[in-house]
């Protein structure tokens, strides 16, 4: 996706596992991580005389799904009665109360207002965006934008309330069904001029990512952090939205939870009726959590004094680009992830150590903040630092402030600058090797790389080896599929490495599943202390399932009664073709599915479940639905290709695989699956263009090239076969597989002593590899 810049928050689950993240509202909502099914599979037919055919593998048993369970949430009548409103909370707390009324929280969704909003609508304020023109202005004293909007047509829109305060402010449409759209027409307040959240994208009617598609619906998107305690009501049977909440905007009671009691036994004059019961440091910091996070809603009824893995997962440092391998945010992704992932966390620190809860404002300027803890004396086990020494920049320029260096900013929504908050150390060498971005070339623009790895290494010289940036070349390898990668990605789950980390190691590990190594150390995983790394190691075990690994199913099936949510659905989900949908975890695990069924990514997601029970039918009607929803999301049209070849129709499957690779030309993946799909055909010059076009694409891909030398062979070009196996051998040198088709096309050639070599050099990739000894043990007659 080369778009996915986005206005504001999506709150849906987009990966199959519940274990990832939000998508972007750009273009499209591609999830960032696909579970395969079972048609893009092949089984291997290991016999001497018959070489290994493509055969996709059978669709599991039937396994009935009972109706749905009722919501994993309190009574709303009842949650919402325990809120007494902002009022109530003025009398006696009024300097907090002041602090907060004039913040961007206090002013997170409001009614419009003459004194902050008149100046965007009069005089009336046209710009252009692309290709379109819009224009804000009163009519008959109410606001209104003119915009290119609902039924592809430009009309005034009329505008019902305003989300964010500054540096942006967006506004709100009614639209059909009970949804409210967020406009992408927005105010900047400072410089007093409207521009487009999208830049120039140019995005239209139809677009899951423009205003009118579900990525901008404010009862999913924006709603849930805008206010307190809400409750989308989205009935997926009616796809229609009754959104409620206890009070409106980011009210004391967001932070503080429900107080009417509180509030009561104090203006009745019995305090004592109701003592204080303060949040936690933990607590405080889920709180913030919930919103100041890209993730996945498994309950949509977070409130404070509840833990954060009870109610989301988290997206974190993964196969997908969202972040950088060093934990620097890429895509918008807030701040608690990358928080999460520092040392500074990991040392006990948390957002109130920083900034005052009521204004959200930094409680001291510049570097006096970071100096409280790194002087002679602070904070403990901080090193102490000098600025001017440490950052060899003078005391009054922007290179001495601590911030600009380990909190580098980047601008969302063309105008919003954010603070990364990993505190990571600027590191040119892994901009020069990966394209991480450091700090000094986003300050210095006229310099290159070269120009500040030199520099660092003249100042900070041995130093700048450091474990992190260690940990960096790990991740980044990782994410390009080196083989070398993957024992120090062990190295981290068996190190003292915070916690984040291990459950990124885990989660980056899901590539080499196929090792016993990697997968005794993910179930070892299975028991660390932190859900997150729990998850992880659940989501990376899970594709082993389908395989029928030995061991899996009984390291995974404890984790559906896990103390923490998060762990038990990403466990359900692993075990859904046949978890009990009437225990806990299955009761959660179809919460959480029709939750967030009213985006394209949730509808993904139901056709996954109920294709992985074996109803192809209602499996194809979610993915049809998704495919609909999001015209122009590949992964989506993929799935349904794969729905669509099980149930027999292969041509309408290769329609479908045939659009998603117009739509991601590059995707090796679709290729390959088209040339299975052309061989299921009987077809096998479409099946081995496709092939050729996948390794092409990816030659690491050796599944590509399994099939590609199978197929060759079958067309009685054994020698070509040959030579493009070994061609993928020597791009995927750690594939047993590939030597070992080789292998039995040589022993049907006749070709006795090269095809022992062939099963030489599979066991020595892998000695219990139980077909090459068999057929070892056949050519040694």
């Amino acid at each position: 996706m080369s778009k996915n810049k986005r206005p504001h928050r999506p709150a849906v689950a987009e990966s199959p596992a519940a274990v990832a993240s939000t998508p972007p509202a750009g273009k499209s909502q591609t999830p960032w991580i696909l579970l395969g099914l079972a048609a893009g599979a092949v089984a291997v037919v290991w016999y001497v005389t018959q070489p290994p055919k493509f055969t996709p593998v059978p669709a599991p048993a039937v396994v009935a799904a009972p109706k749905p369970t009722g919501p994993i949430m309190e009574d709303e009548a009842t949650a919402f009665a325990g809120y007494a409103g902002d009022a109530a909370c003025k009398a006696c707390h009024a300097v907090e109360f002041e602090k907060w009324a004039s913040s961007n929280h206090g002013l997170a969704e409001r009614p419009l207002r003459d004194d902050l909003d008149k100046a965007a609508f009069d005089p009336a304020h046209t710009f252009k965006h692309g290709s379109q023109t819009t224009t804000a202005q009163l009519k008959d004293g109410k606001a209104e934008v003119v915009a290119l909007g609902f039924g592809n047509e430009v009309k005034p829109f009329a505008v019902d309330r305003v989300i964010g305060h500054n540096p942006l402010r967006q506004f709100l449409i009614n639209g059909e069904r009970g949804s409210v759209h967020t406009l992408e027409a927005c105010w900047d307040p400072n410089k007093k001029e409207w521009f487009n959240v999208y830049g120039d994208e140019d995005r239209k009617p139809g677009e899951w990512g423009h205003w009118t598609g579900r990525g901008m619906v404010w009862n999913t998107m924006c709603a849930g952090c805008h206010n307190t305690r809400v409750r989308k009501n989205y009935d997926h049977t009616t796809d229609t939205f009754k959104t409620t909440m206890a009070v409106k905007s980011v009210s004391c009671e967001s932070c503080h939870g429900p107080m009417k009691q509180h509030a009561d036994a104090y203006l009745a004059g019995k305090p004592e009726t109701c003592p204080k019961k303060p949040l936690s440091r933990d607590q405080m910091l889920d709180s913030c959590a919930m919103c100041h996070a890209r993730r996945t809603e498994l309950t949509g009824d977070f409130k404070p004094g509840d833990a954060f893995f009870d109610h989301h997962s988290l997206a974190i440092v993964d196969q997908s680009d969202i972040f950088y391998p060093d934990g620097q945010i890429r895509d918008e992704d807030y701040e608690f992830s990358s928080f999460l992932s520092s040392r500074m966390h990991h040392a006990g620190v948390r957002c109130v150590d920083c900034h005052d809860p009521h204004s959200g404002k930094r409680i001291l300027p510049g570097n006096d903040l970071c100096m409280r803890c790194h002087t002679a004396g602070g904070y403990p086990n901080a090193p102490t630092i000098m600025p001017t020494a440490h950052s060899f920049h003078g005391i009054d320029s922007t290179g001495n402030q601590c911030i600009n260096c380990h909190m580098p900013q980047t601008t969302y929504m063309q105008r919003h600058p954010r603070h990364d908050h990993g505190f990571t150390i600027p590191d040119p060498l892994l901009t020069k090797q990966f394209g991480i971005p450091n700090a000094c070339n986003k300050c210095h623009t006229d310099k290159d790389t070269d120009w500040s790895l030199a520099a660092v290494e003249k100042w900070y010289g041995d130093k700048m080896n450091r474990r992190t940036r260690q940990r960096a070349t790990v991740m980044a390898k990782a994410r390009r599929g080196d083989d070398g990668a993957r024992d120090g990605l062990l190295a981290v789950l068996a190190s003292d490495d915070t916690p984040y980390w291990k459950a990124s190691a885990s989660l980056l590990l899901d590539r080499w599943t196929g090792s016993d190594a990697v997968r005794e150390a993910l179930i070892g995983q299975l028991k660390h202390e932190h859900p997150l790394v729990r998850g992880s190691a659940v989501q990376s075990l899970a594709p082993l399932i389908e395989m029928n690994v030995s061991g899996i199913r009984s390291a995974l099936e404890p984790m559906l009664s896990d103390p923490v949510r998060n762990v038990r659905v990403a466990a359900a989900w692993a075990l859904r073709s046949d978890v009990d949908l009437t225990s806990t975890a299955g009761k959660e695990l179809e919460h959480m599915l029709h939750l967030n069924a009213d985006q394209p990514s949730g509808q993904m997601q139901l056709g996954q479940f109920h294709y992985a029970r074996n109803n192809v039918p209602k499996a194809i009607e979610h993915m049809q639905r998704a495919v609909e929803w999001d015209t122009g999301s590949p992964p989506f049209r993929r799935d349904l290709a794969m729905m669509h070849s099980i149930a027999g129709d292969v041509k309408r499957g290769i329609a479908e695989l045939n659009e998603a690779i117009r739509l991601a030309p590059k995707e090796a993946q679709y290729r390959y699956e088209l040339g299975l799909a052309w061989n299921e055909l009987g077809d096998m010059n479409q099946a081995i263009t496709a092939l050729r076009e996948a390794v092409k694409l990816e030659p690491r891909l050796s599944r590509a090239w399994y099939n590609l030398g199978l197929g060759l062979n079958q067309q009685g070009k054994v020698q070509e076969a040959l030579d493009t196996l070994a061609q993928g051998s020597s791009a995927n040198p750690t594939d047993p597989a590939l030597p070992y088709v080789r292998a039995t096309i040589l022993a049907n050639a006749g070709r006795r002593e090269e095809a022992q070599a062939e099963v030489f050099r599979v066991l020595n990739l892998q000695p219990n590899h139980r077909e090459a000894l068999q057929l070892r043990e056949a050519l040694s007659r």
